[in-house]
């Protein structure tokens, strides 16, 4: 073994060795509030929904400064859709129609936190969910796409299944806390187009999601 490779592989044993010590895991349980929305060119979205969300979090720290924080939850997502409902003869009423979906999602996040007396981290990381959903079948009587004219427009209840398959997208945020609570405020931006999980329509349009979380966690140790 010449010099080089052995001051190399001291080095990554000291380093291996500072990163085990220094490193610490939690697990616990996550629940919150998750508010999100829609993007589309096909409605336009009168409200997002408010819903919930509980999991289960962990914590891998690596020194003073840097944690990754895996992340397991189900979560209320969705949005209210401006619909039309025609009327012959008549200009259409706009109502509204609920896109509501569930998804179980799992996340992975680093969190840098700047100063190391201070419990508070900037995390930025990415999901990947799984969406179902049980909307009603039966409304075919309002229309998304076309809120004047009934022959340019898209029955509301065949976008339906746009809101079962996957998503998946970067996601950005703080969090603050130390020992076994932790407080977490993140921005979820869904970047799949969810219009492709239909079959049978004129291709081009775009669906897509996007969610503002705020959630506690309670670590066990």
């Amino acid at each position: 073994m010449n010099v080089k490779t052995f001051f190399a592989a001291a080095f990554l044993t000291l380093a291996a060795t500072t990163l085990h010590a220094q490193a610490r895991y939690q697990m616990g349980f996550t629940f919150g509030s998750n508010y999100s929305s829609l993007r589309s060119d096909v409605f336009t979205t009168s409200s997002g929904r408010l819903g919930f969300a509980a999991g289960c979090s962990f914590a891998l720290g690596f020194g003073d400064h840097f944690e990754l924080n895996p992340e397991i939850v189900f979560t209320q997502k969705g949005a209210s859709a401006k619909a039309a409902y025609f009327l012959p003869e008549q200009k259409a009423d706009i109502r509204t129609y609920q896109y509501y979906y569930n998804t179980f999602e799992a996340g992975l996040f680093a969190g840098y936190q700047p100063v190391a007396d201070v419990p508070f981290r900037l995390q930025f990381g990415g999901f990947f969910g799984t969406h179902f959903h049980n909307l009603d079948r039966n409304n075919r009587d309002l229309f998304v796409g076309n809120y004047e004219d009934i022959n340019k427009a898209i029955r509301a209840v065949d976008l339906n299944d746009a809101y079962s398959g996957v998503d998946f997208g970067p996601a950005f945020g703080l969090s603050a806390g130390e020992g076994r609570f932790r407080a977490n405020f993140r921005y979820y931006i869904g970047t799949r187009n969810l219009y492709n999980n239909l079959e049978y329509v004129e291709a081009g349009h775009h669906i897509q999601s996007s969610s503002l979380r705020f959630s506690l966690t309670y670590f066990l140790q």
